[in-house]
């Protein structure tokens, strides 16, 4: 591909002649040749692209859209997110300012959100067709594969043609009437049924718009839009209705960034610290959970007598037994051993989450799962990252739980239990009341926070061995 920034054709003619001869010229064995004119692409990935291609027809110059590699053109994708794919695509290759192309996109995805929600949209649309390269019962995986189901249900009750190998199984994924609450629990393998089915008279199945909306729309769009600014997978998501939370880490594994490395460098411990979890100790006596705060804001929290503080577990540092006991008339205190048993414990389940190695499919159509990485190799992308549904899913493996995610995790738990944070910025006078409250806390969880710093010492991710790369 060559970018010849040039808006007239003919000049571009002739760049394309002249590397075309000078290529031809300098190899025996090869001749290139110009394959297309485009006035405008969108490059999502190595042989995944959508452009503007310049036709040439009885001397008149045609523009279409060609598309290589993206969710469009593959055949387990409904008709309804096909024309959504397109219209979002039209919009982007339009020409228009960024701020315009993302308004009218987000216009377009609340649109349809409200014509699925209220009945709108034709049933064929909703459609999805996949192929039998084989007898249905001769699957191995039946029960994992939707079109399978579906084909061998309908063998079932006397139909024949249409569902024979090499044959193509259309079909819809409903809910059943009266539970839509089970369509989130039950895969979509059971709950797949041919378009006859659904329009049957006597039919119980609806379609699951909430599946289409999240599983087959909110897919395509935020690929398309991966590389626009303006907007994100989360705002997709708030334009479709769904959920905007459950999209927040995939927006930077979309955009080639780590979530967790970018957390490890902001500015306010709130949002550096958000998404961990958070340090439980529970009472040996109640078994009563306590979702323990930093040390510092606890003994701040204290002194500044916040209105909540004495009904909060803010307190339970500087107390360090548990409320509900405490309301029974028992003042139990728990040990400074089992602190350090139960932070030992939680840190090693950490430790261990990243040792199983557990891999991710970053399509959100697949959310294939497993320990046991894909090893071929597939364009530019890297060894074990290759899905291992590949070619029907083009998604790149990632790892759940990264080491990022698990150094900031010790982190935060060396943050909840340091007894110094913080202290050279309080002013004089509160300095010296933290620090007399220090005094009595220190001793009892001091064992513990050497602890935690010395497994997350160990991590290695936040350290750079200089002599390792010294000449």
């Amino acid at each position: 591909m060559i970018h010849s920034g040039l808006d007239d054709i003919e000049e571009v003619k002739a760049i394309g002649a002249k590397v075309i001869q000078e290529v031809n010229k300098k190899y025996r064995c090869l001749k290139i040749e110009l394959d297309g004119i485009y006035k405008r692409m969108l490059l999502l990935r190595k042989k995944k692209y959508a452009a503007i291609k310049l036709q040439f027809k009885d001397g008149k110059i045609c523009e279409e859209i060609e598309r290589k590699g993206v969710d469009m053109v593959r055949r387990d994708w409904s008709l309804l997110s096909k024309e959504i794919g397109d219209v979002c695509l039209a919009k982007i290759l339009c020409g228009g300012s960024c701020e315009d192309v993302v308004e009218a996109i987000h216009n377009e995805l609340m649109k349809i959100k409200e014509e699925m929600r209220n009945g709108q949209v034709a049933l064929e649309k909703y459609v999805i067709t996949k192929a039998l390269s084989k007898s249905p019962e001769a699957y191995p995986d039946s029960k994992s594969q939707p079109h399978v189901q579906v084909a061998l249900r309908m063998r079932q009750r006397g139909y024949k043609e249409g569902f024979s190998a090499k044959d193509t199984v259309p079909y819809i994924i409903c809910y059943e009437q009266g539970n839509p609450s089970l369509a989130s629990s039950v895969g979509i393998v059971e709950r797949a049924r041919h378009p006859a089915e659904v329009k049957s008279e006597d039919s119980r199945w609806l379609v699951d718009i909430d599946y289409y909306l999240a599983q087959q729309i909110h897919p395509v769009v935020s690929r398309l839009c991966a590389e626009i600014q303006g907007t994100s997978p989360e705002r997709l998501a708030e334009c479709l209705g769904l959920d905007p939370s459950k999209y927040r880490s995939r927006s930077n594994i979309t955009t080639g960034s780590d979530p967790s490395t970018s957390l490890l460098f902001a500015t306010s411990d709130e949002e550096r610290y958000k998404s961990c979890e958070p340090l439980v100790l529970a009472c040996r006596s109640c078994s009563t959970a306590l979702n323990c705060p930093s040390i510092t804001s606890s003994v701040c929290a204290s002194i500044c007598k916040k209105s909540d503080t004495e009904e909060s577990d803010s307190i339970f540092w500087l107390k360090r037994h548990c409320l509900k006991c405490e309301a029974e008339g028992s003042t139990r205190r728990i040990s400074p051993a089992m602190i350090a048993n139960q932070v030992k414990r939680q840190i090693d389940g950490f430790v261990s989450m990243y040792y199983k190695g557990i891999m991710m499919c970053d399509d959100e159509s697949c959310k294939y799962t497993t320990r046991s990485p894909n090893f071929r190799l597939l364009g530019d992308r890297e060894r074990g990252t290759v899905c291992p549904n590949y070619p029907n899913c083009n998604g790149t493996f990632l790892r759940k739980y990264t080491e990022a995610d698990l150094y900031r995790q010790l982190s935060y738990f060396c943050h909840i239990l340091d007894t110094q944070y913080s202290l050279e910025k309080m002013d004089v006078g509160v300095k010296i009341q933290v620090e007399k409250a220090m005094t009595k806390i220190g001793p009892a969880v001091e064992s513990t926070a050497s602890m935690a710093r010395s497994i997350r010492d160990r991590c290695a991710y936040g350290w750079l061995q200089l002599t390792d790369i010294a000449v």
